[in-house]
């Protein structure tokens, strides 16, 4: 019994430490996430392991657990613990001679016996029957050990019913998927020959067997799947074959077992198998590159429906999936992975080596003491500030991705749709503050469904405090853009009439635009008001084209729609069924959260000048462009997350037009394909070489046009694009204009420090 005792207070120590690991881990986890390489976290979670399964630690003054408060090391030596107070039982010294010193339950340090004169020589004493006292610790270890029995017994008697089952399964008939087995082996560098079977059992293809390994494939997988979804099966399976985690989840299950008690192992288990699925998906990808990411997501949604049926054996085994909760961070790592985001770095290794001398060592004499003399102490370093100072032409104009965002600029509470169409989604918020001489500020957002495609429409709505009715700040772009063969423009007529929609009581507006040789254009919407906010949607339009075939700014709600839609209002606390996050969307940077928010996404400092030096251009405009966001229709549309600065004039300057600019793209990856330019000439700056192309096809951008009076014609503006890469970090500043001195810019550029 004094043996037992004593591991389950070692156990304690390690249980309670690997705590404290672990909520530091998700947070680390929480806040880096889209820093941090998987293969990285999984090293962290195998510090946590190591920690779960050597109680014992050697002492350092860089440990982690030196930075406890000294109260916490002393009531940890008087045995607080689960299992009730009490001092340490005698019976944990050893027999020989002298009492012996306790090690710390937190730092595993002998602390030195407080014995008093007159106690009892052990706790387990007798009383006056002449039977023996149980202690805390004792009756607490009995119960320990009959948990494990039973987790033990229960985990065995499943293994052993799934390897029953198992039994039932067959080779595949054909060739094919031992080719792709064989294929995919080959790819990984694995040389000992994995058998696969199919079976009707399981709902998820698995790898199982420790000795033995093998893949299993459900039959109905096995029988819609084609080649490619095949591979990215078994490369799945076989990645976790190459990467031993059979081997390191039989470890955690074993942590399991001997900490069953702290409900902490059992959410790190939990969580680690959802990092561990997210590193081999990224160990798949780092074979198929890039290019096949795309399609590897597919495999994961096509195959996610599987899921639905009954449950799999949850023991020693890998399955391609395990919930669907976890689907989604797969499918974000996917949609991000870069190329050797899977390897470790130097720098990765030493953080891991850093951090395995602070955590799975336990505290010091000197370092404790120290903080007893010193006490507690903290010094937050102040973090560096970024202020941005752009001089935007239209700044009272300002749109977000997101409705929280625009509402922080808004200035007044307003209400917003609950319902959407199907197919319909949140494409920007916008705040025009004191518009055309407005005392009050216009909120004003637009859904977009089909969005890019020749089948793309709209509908808005517009919020304000004072009367839409009046002031006819309703139907945007009707009358401003339209074709030239058209003709001029003519008056604008309105019509109202009293309207119910959605059991709302309003006006229905019809805007009329006509013009000299075009039928006129038909606009409508429904105007409302509610506690003291004006609301409008605009959500109908037609004739509405810039050109043939081309449309702009389609509208085509029907009205049993838009009934929908405005019986639905609520306020943005209230909502249920519709987001208005802007995940996924490109957004401006107006202030340092913007900032944060775009440094954070794309994991490097970023250059943000707010003039160029020796240049009389200032930076007009900063937005973070998301790959395939769902909310900019620019005319080159990254395939990465990207920083977008432009720079202009904002007054006349010799030898710049007012209407060039320049456009600087910041990103991880190169975003311009060089062999679909035409290289110009090559030139250094401070020792970066820059490459300068044009684009006469004009594959990336169109071209652009400015009136040049002396002629009396429209001249095309010059484009040329620069590509460099600093700091790994690559670079393209687009020129539209400004032939004459193109290397101050540059140079100013090149020399701008990143923040």
């Amino acid at each position: 019994m004094r043996h037992l005792e004593m591991l389950v207070s070692l156990l304690l120590t390690a249980s309670l430490a690997a705590t404290v690991m672990l909520g530091l881990l998700l947070l680390v986890r929480k806040l880096f996430q889209k820093r941090l390489s998987p293969r990285f976290i999984q090293g962290l979670w195998l510090l946590v392991l190591i920690k779960l399964l050597v109680p014992v630690a050697p002492q350092s003054s860089v440990s982690l657990f030196n930075l406890l408060p000294q109260e916490l090391h002393q009531k940890s030596t008087q045995w607080d613990g689960p299992f009730g107070p009490g001092s340490p039982p005698k019976s944990l010294l050893p027999s020989s001679g002298a009492e012996q010193p306790l090690p710390d339950p937190v730092t595993n340090r002998a602390e030195a016996p407080q014995a008093a004169a007159g106690q009892p020589a052990a706790q387990e004493t007798s009383s006056g029957n002449g039977r023996p006292e149980w202690s805390w610790l004792a009756i607490g270890s009995l119960v320990w050990l009959g948990g494990l029995l039973v987790f033990s017994v229960s985990y065995l008697l499943s293994a052993w019913t799934f390897r029953r089952t198992m039994l039932t399964s067959r080779r595949p008939a054909g060739g094919e998927i031992l080719s792709i087995v064989q294929a995919c082996r080959e790819k990984l560098g694995i040389r000992s020959p994995l058998p696969v079977y199919v079976t009707s059992e399981l709902s998820s293809p698995c790898l199982y067997g420790l000795t033995k390994p093998a893949i299993y494939m459900p039959e109905d997988i096995a029988a819609v799947v084609d080649s490619r979804q095949l591979t990215h099966v078994l490369l799945h399976e076989l990645t976790h074959y190459k990467r031993k985690d059979l081997w390191i989840h039989a470890l955690w299950t074993l942590s399991l077992g001997i900490h069953w008690f702290n409900p902490a192992v059992w959410l790190a288990v939990r969580t680690m198998k959802a990092d561990r699925e997210v590193a081999c998906d990224a160990g798949v990808l780092e074979v198929l590159g890039e290019r096949e990411a795309s399609s590897y997501g597919m495999t994961l949604l096509m195959l996610a429906r599987f899921l639905t049926r009954r449950p799999s054996f949850q023991g020693n085994l890998s399955h391609f999936f395990e919930t669907r909760s976890d689907m989604r961070r797969r499918i974000t790592m996917i949609a991000k992975f870069k190329k050797g985001s899977y390897k470790l770095s130097a720098a990765a290794i030493l953080l891991v080596l850093a951090l395995s001398a602070t955590m799975l060592t336990s505290a010091s004499e000197t370092a404790r003491s120290s903080n007893a003399d010193a006490g507690t102490s903290s010094g937050a370093e102040k973090a560096g500030s970024s202020s941005l100072n752009i001089t935007r032409l239209n700044d009272w104009a300002k749109w977000f991705a997101n409705l929280e965002r625009a509402n922080e600029y808004a200035g007044f509470t307003y209400q917003v749709p609950d319902y959407l169409p199907p197919g319909y989604q949140l494409q920007n918020a916008e705040v025009l503050e004191h518009y055309v001489n407005r005392t009050d500020n216009l909120a004003y957002l637009t859904f977009v469904s089909d969005f890019g495609k020749e089948t793309e429409t709209i509908f808005e709505l517009v919020a304000s405090k004072g009367n839409l009715l009046k002031t006819h700040d309703l139907v945007w772009g009707t009358g401003n853009i339209a074709p030239w063969t058209w003709g001029a423009p003519l008056a604008v007529t309105y019509r109202h009439d009293e309207a119910t929609r959605g059991g709302v009581q309003g006006t229905l507006v019809t805007q009329t635009q006509g013009y000299e040789q075009h039928a006129p254009e038909i606009a409508k919407s429904f105007v409302w008001q509610n506690d003291g906010v004006w609301y409008a949607i605009n959500y109908y339009s037609e004739n509405h084209t810039l050109k043939e075939g081309t449309p702009l700014h389609r509208r085509n709600l029907s009205e049993e729609e838009l009934a929908k839609v405005v019986a639905s209002f609520t306020y943005p606390q209230q909502l249920q069924h519709v987001r208005y996050d802007g995940q996924g969307n490109s957004f401006p940077l107006y202030g340092k959260a913007d900032l944060a928010q775009a440094k954070d996404i794309l994991g490097f400092p970023v250059k943000l000048p707010s003039a160029l030096a020796n240049t009389p251009l200032k930076l007009s405009d900063s937005i973070l462009l998301r790959a395939g966001d769902q909310n900019t229709g620019f005319s080159f549309r990254p395939h990465a997350d990207s920083l977008l600065n432009s720079y202009r004039l904002m007054e006349e300057a010799e030898g710049i037009d007012l209407n060039d600019e320049l456009t600087l793209y910041q990103s991880s990856t190169p975003l311009f394909d060089v062999t679909k330019l035409s290289p110009v000439r090559t030139l250094e700056i401070n020792g970066v070489e820059l490459s300068a192309y044009a684009d006469p096809d004009h594959v990336y951008m169109s071209p652009t046009y400015t009136s040049d009076s002396s002629l009396g014609s429209e001249k095309f503006r010059s484009m040329t694009y620069y590509l460099w890469k600093q700091d790994d970090v690559y670079y393209t500043a687009v020129f539209m204009g400004m032939d004459n001195d193109q290397e101050a810019p540059l140079r100013a550029l090149v020399l701008a420090p990143a923040q």
